[in-house]
Formats: structure tokens, sequence, C-alpha cells
């Protein structure tokens, strides 16, 4: 059942970011109904790649996604990191919630309520030096 008090806390703290209330509602509303989607950034260092690579093999639903805050980060404190484990394995940082996102949701994470994650899809690898990507589907 979807929390109508945490949605309207969503919606005013987006308002108070500078949205329209109708525009901090329906973000608010597609959040509760799980239908935001974020792309993820930083997916190009280190191993990411080859992380990305290795969650082709699995379906979407098997992959955990958890969104952990990282307000000590040095570049951004309002930094939000994106981790996966398949099957109980150790969770990998795949990379962040991109920065504008993050800094509206790292509000609502650490006042309102916490944010769940799944993975949508993979994107991009067509050919052998494209980069891939993830993209996540967001609810509270």
């Amino acid at each position: 059942m979807l929390n109508k008090s945490n949605i309207c806390k969503v919606a005013n703290k987006l308002h108070k970011q500078g949205y329209t209330l109708s525009q901090a509602f329906k973000m608010a509303w597609r959040l509760a109904k799980n239908k935001a989607v974020v792309k993820v950034a930083g997916v190009s260092k280190g191993n990411r790649q080859t992380a990305i690579k290795h969650l082709e093999k699995y379906a979407a639903d098997t992959v955990n996604v958890t969104l952990a805050r990282e307000q000590a980060n040095k570049f951004d404190s309002n930094a939000i990191a994106v981790y996966v484990s398949v099957k109980g394995s150790k969770a990998y940082k795949i990379g962040y919630i991109q920065a504008c996102i993050a800094k509206l949701l790292s509000e609502i994470m650490d006042n309102i309520t916490t944010i769940k994650a799944s993975l949508k899809a993979i994107t991009g690898g067509f050919y052998e030096d494209m980069l891939q990507g993830l993209l996540l589907n967001l609810s509270i």
C-alpha cells in the first residue's frame, strides 16, 4: 500500500527545491509507483564495465540493487552509491546516481524514507568498443 504521508513529504521537498507543486506531486507519485527511471553515472571507472558484462548473464529480477548515501564523499555530499549483487554474492559498487537527481533523493533518504532500486535494463554495448550502462527503477 502506498504511504500517502511520505508522498506528500517528498512532494513538499521537491516544491521547496523549485519544482511547481504540480510537478512535485507528479514526481513523488512516480517514485511511489515505481515509475521513476534513472541512469547510473560513473560506469566507465575501474572494472565496472566488466561487472556490467557479467550482469548480462542474469535476469534483471535476480540482480539486487542497493543505494547507499555517501555523505563523506569529497566530490559531492549528496552522493548516492549504487551497489549490485547477484544470488547473495558480495555487493559491488557499480556507480552513482546522477548528481542532479542525487541532490533530490539524498534529502528524501536522510529525512523521510528509504529509496528502493531495481534493475530495469542494461543499455549500450552494441559494438565492441561501446560502453554499457544501467537503468534503474526507483521507488519510495
